[in-house]
């Protein structure tokens, strides 16, 4: 306990770097997930053939292995095109390889939860009179978004517990830290060391599925609401032989 104590300020001030990797990682594959989904769902031949084979090999392939091929290619691609990487940190690499990586997994929890969707909600929508943009907002993201977002938080606890790779190419998170404390000690403590860092992200993660139940509680919530509303419109409408 007394090692646990002295070395938990140096564990937190390690934390900054997991929560900028994970954080700025998740952002960006949010993103590109979107691109992907709609890729996937879409009637573009050449576009759903690019998205279903980029899904499948970073899906398939260790993630170790694309952080290294990132961290090699893409200095080699910038001098290609003039553009000089020798002042890039290597978080830099880390947090590409890991968005690309984690944006394959959002692609396909958002097209499964897409899917999921009932499409005669989306017709009655429509049939209300409400734009593309309402019937996303209203009726889809909600929905979409309740499905999808116990998976995706379940993906974002891996990825943070992935950080830890970083050490692959001298980026070292809150994981990396405890190695280097226990080798400055040789090997004195390490036992403890990583169990601290373990009850750490374990504690960090049911922080994010709390915050998911919550949200997720909202959402569906919502998503009743709006439901309710739409069929008493629907109703209406139907009596009335008109339109909204």
């Amino acid at each position: 306990m007394k090692i646990m104590i002295e070395y938990f300020p140096y564990l937190v001030k390690a934390l900054p770097m997991t929560f900028y990797i994970l954080f700025t990682s998740v952002f960006l594959a949010l993103i590109l997930a979107l691109f992907l989904t709609w890729a996937k769902v879409g009637k573009n031949k050449i576009a759903k053939a690019f998205a279903s084979v980029y899904i499948s090999f970073m899906r398939g392939t260790p993630i170790i292995a694309q952080l290294l091929i990132v961290f090699i290619a893409v200095p080699l691609i910038m001098k290609d095109l003039g553009i000089r990487t020798n002042n890039w940190n290597n978080s830099v690499y880390a947090i590409t390889a890991f968005a690309l990586n984690e944006a394959a997994f959002f692609a396909e929890i958002f097209r499964s939860a897409y899917i999921a969707l009932d499409k005669g909600q989306i017709e009655a929508g429509q049939s209300l009179g409400m734009s593309g943009i309402q019937v996303f907002l209203r009726i889809i993201l909600p929905q979409a978004g309740a499905n999808a977002l116990p998976n995706t938080t379940n993906m974002t606890i891996e990825l943070m517990k992935n950080t830890s790779l970083g050490m692959a190419i001298g980026v070292y998170d809150i994981m990396g830290k405890a190695t280097q404390l226990a080798l400055n000690n040789y090997g004195v403590g390490q036992r403890e060391l990583f169990f601290e860092v373990s009850i750490m992200f374990w504690m960090i993660g049911l922080g994010f599925m709390f915050l998911t139940n919550r949200l997720v509680d909202y959402l569906n919530r919502g998503t009743s609401e709006h439901i309710g509303k739409n069929n008493r419109l629907f109703k209406r409408l139907q009596v009335k032989g008109g339109r909204v």
